[in-house]
């Protein structure tokens, strides 16, 4: 991946347009896929920086927004995924998930960890997507889910 920078853009020499955005990581699903709806995806949302945003906005991204169309938090957000089967039923591989030094992780990566992840941006009948390809992890905050014996409700 780039070095640490904003917003690059980077091509595989063919016809793959890559993209590289650099934020922090929100609802990160990228080791194991979110079941909870389907279709089941690997993926997460990476607030940016304004700069960042303007240039994803560009290429027809959109951030995200809740329900009456306001931004969701308080700096510019993206959602990548990845879906965890093929059309055909096959799965997919999980998006690769690498420290700083690109050494292959395993670990639950939490809310606010530094990350760049690079994504390939495409076009549907639905509109300006990108499929999410990697996450390097530049500062883990690692997810640690919550004791439910020690909770007070």
């Amino acid at each position: 991946m780039p070095p640490k920078t904003g917003h690059l853009i980077q091509t595989d020499g063919g016809n793959n347009m890559y993209e590289y955005v650099k934020g922090k990581a929100m609802w990160a699903n990228i080791t194991s896929p979110n079941t909870r709806f389907q279709p089941h995806k690997y993926g997460l949302t990476v607030l940016t920086d304004p700069d960042t945003a303007s240039k994803l906005e560009g290429i027809g991204l959109n951030q995200v927004r809740d329900r009456a169309g306001q931004p969701k938090y308080d700096e510019p957000a993206f959602t990548f995924s990845k879906r965890a089967t093929r059309n055909d039923g096959t799965a997919n591989a999980a998006p690769k998930l690498v420290d700083t030094d690109g050494a292959d992780m395993d670990v639950s990566v939490g809310n606010g960890s530094e990350v760049v992840v690079k994504i390939k941006p495409y076009k549907n009948d639905y509109g300006q997507f990108a499929e999410l390809m990697a996450v390097k992890v530049e500062n883990l905050v690692e997810y640690v889910e919550g004791d439910s014996d020690n909770e007070e409700f």
